[in-house]
């Protein structure tokens, strides 16, 4: 069985961002957002808008920087989106927090703005899937895209069982299943991110196997106690593992979580620090 060393993981966790939850409009005319002005490599060469405190830039147009030739489809019925180009398959759905670019999980809560038809995305997802540096001017009304490097996003069919190991993703997705099935995603995120905050810590052990069947001091998760574990996971359970194996974070540094209408937790509070709650959780750390 591959696994995760505490460094690998440290690193993984201290390059990600502690997102803020946002999403935006579904659908409406371009005129009713601020435009931003954008250059590719010094060159004017299209548009962006502004949506909130955030610039929104359309994928499609990014490949047509590159020289690659894009297909767009928008379902206006069923919100679903899709983008394929050469080396670059992207799909989405407007009011989901999450996009597949190339068969790999991308968190995405600031949403998604589709203006006429077409889709426009995050800049700091665009500088993702690219791997490209882009720079917003203070007044957001110009945005520079460096092309000189860009990258399309690396990924396949199987890009997670190869890189983390198979079994890493089987149980990190069973105990967000077993622990947070009914909650919203960003809890189910929350959760996966325990344990591997816990596989980064010297207070625990240092693979996701070993960190969810603990039992240095008692059974760590309920799920192992009751055999919930074993049950397989649903799709979404499995997309939360990705994304935190992706290195996204919704729960900081927590190291705990309680459900403090079905537990007593007034341990963790007189012990510990409270992070966030998310759905019906309290992260601890």
């Amino acid at each position: 069985m591959k696994t995760i060393g505490k460094r690998a993981l440290t690193l993984l966790l201290a390059a990600a961002l502690l997102l803020a939850f946002g999403a935006a409009s579904a659908s409406a005319k371009s005129s009713e957002y601020p435009s931003v002005r954008v250059y590719a490599d010094g060159l004017l060469t299209g548009r962006a808008y502004r949506y909130g405190e955030d610039v929104y830039l359309s994928v499609g147009d990014v490949c047509g920087f590159l020289g690659l030739a894009a297909e767009e489809n928008y379902d206006r019925t069923s919100h679903d989106l899709s983008l394929t180009a050469p080396g670059l398959t992207l799909e989405a759905q407007v009011g989901r927090m999450y996009v597949q670019v190339n068969g790999r999980w991308l968190l995405n809560p600031r949403g998604i703005l589709v203006t006429e038809g077409r889709a426009y995305f995050p800049v700091n997802l665009i500088e993702k899937i690219f791997n490209l540096r882009a720079e917003i001017s203070e007044g957001k009304d110009r945005l520079e895209l460096n092309l000189r490097e860009a990258v399309l996003l690396e990924g396949g069919e199987h890009y997670y069982e190869e890189r983390f190991g198979s079994e890493n993703l089987l149980w990190l997705s069973r105990l967000i299943e077993a622990e947070a099935s009914d909650q919203p995603f960003a809890g189910k995120v929350a959760v996966g991110n325990v344990v591997l905050n816990r596989v980064a810590s010297d207070k625990f052990p240092n693979t996701i196997f070993d960190v969810i069947f603990d039992t240095q001091n008692g059974v760590q998760f309920a799920p192992v106690y009751d055999g919930r574990i074993y049950k397989d996971a649903g799709r979404l359970s499995v997309i939360a593992a990705c994304i935190c194996l992706e290195g996204y974070r919704m729960a900081g540094d927590s190291l705990f979580f309680v459900a403090p209408a079905q537990t007593d937790d007034s341990w963790l509070r007189d012990h510990y620090v409270f992070v966030t709650s998310i759905g019906q959780h309290d992260f601890y750390m």
